[in-house]
């Protein structure tokens, strides 16, 4: 398997044992079976082969600079359920997550630029190479407009592709642990599934995994109601989602998909004439923007086993 692997990755190294001093350069994995150990050079694997290959191997943890008593205990409170940072228990806050696409990013840089956006005092705790947890701290978190450039900035001044996920505002009490793991799931699911988008949040990502929970004859039925006016007109499609996920605000939605408003209310009046569905009623957009997120899903899988 692993010479297979050899010829896919160019610069990858093969031992019999596990290379020391190499976690940063490269991406290691061990054959559990055969006992070798694969090395693959960061910037070669994209990060879905790298997560694919994760779990058919063990791979080697990534080396950590070393914590602050305060980071520290910061970080086994929310990843291992230890526990609260006394001085900050019962206090406001929020967690919002950071994923940067790549790898070998400088931290120190990053975190610098991040807190750059706060007002006030945040904690910067990172999961791994790519992934970054922020807490923000105080009754005055910062506004959407603001998480919205956040992502922007980082592509536009660092050249790094990032999602980003803000949770919901809370208190730091010993519950938080269990909110955290149920944001870190809805973050890896729109991550894997849904579009890139600005910032994701729980409103914005649980109608998408509703779909995807769907029991299969709910999600055909929903499916057959509008597949055929979907997949006939992709222009449609995505306006029909845009306005729907812009409060059917068509003003703000023409604007977004640079187009003219009559563009947009001709393809809106062609979607009711085909399914004769109308997207003023609330039970009416709600159960279309269902079906749009999961034509979107179906239609990524199949592009994806296409591409396999």
């Amino acid at each position: 398997m692993f010479e297979n692997l050899l010829e896919l990755y160019p610069g990858s190294i093969l031992t019999d044992s596990q290379p020391s001093g190499e976690v940063g350069r490269f991406h290691i994995f061990n054959n559990s079976a055969t006992g070798e150990w694969l090395s693959i050079p960061v910037g070669a694997i994209t990060d879905r082969e790298l997560e694919l290959l994760g779990t058919l191997f063990r791979k080697a943890a990534e080396t950590e600079r070393e914590l602050s008593p305060h980071l520290q205990q910061w970080k086994d409170f929310l990843f291992t359920a230890g526990k609260i940072p006394s001085a900050y228990e019962n206090e406001p806050g929020r967690l919002l997550q950071f994923h940067f696409f790549g790898y070998n990013h400088d931290h120190e840089a990053l975190e610098t630029a991040i807190k750059g956006f706060f007002p006030d005092e945040i904690i910067i705790l990172w999961e791994n190479q790519s992934n970054a947890v922020v807490v923000e701290l105080g009754d005055f978190l910062l506004e959407e407009r603001d998480i919205s450039s956040m992502a922007a900035a980082f592509e536009s001044d660092f050249y790094i592709k990032t999602n980003l996920y803000v949770g919901k505002k809370l208190r730091i009490q010993p519950e938080l642990t269990e909110q955290f793991k149920k944001e870190r799931t809805l973050f890896s699911f729109a991550k894997k599934v849904m579009a890139m988008e600005e910032y994701y949040s729980f409103e914005k990502v649980f109608p998408a995994y509703i779909a995807s929970k769907l029991p299969e004859p709910l999600a055909e039925a929903l499916q057959n109601e509008f597949e055929t006016a979907f997949s006939s007109d992709e222009e449609m499609f995505s306006t029909v989602k845009s306005f729907l996920e812009n409060g059917s605000n068509a003003s703000l939605t023409a604007k977004k998909l640079f187009i003219h408003r009559n563009t947009l209310q001709y393809r809106i009046d062609k979607f009711t004439d085909r399914t004769g569905v109308s997207l003023k009623e609330f039970h009416s957009a709600f159960t279309v923007y269902l079906a749009c997120l999961l034509f979107e899903q179906n239609r990524n899988n199949s592009s994806e086993e296409t591409a396999q």
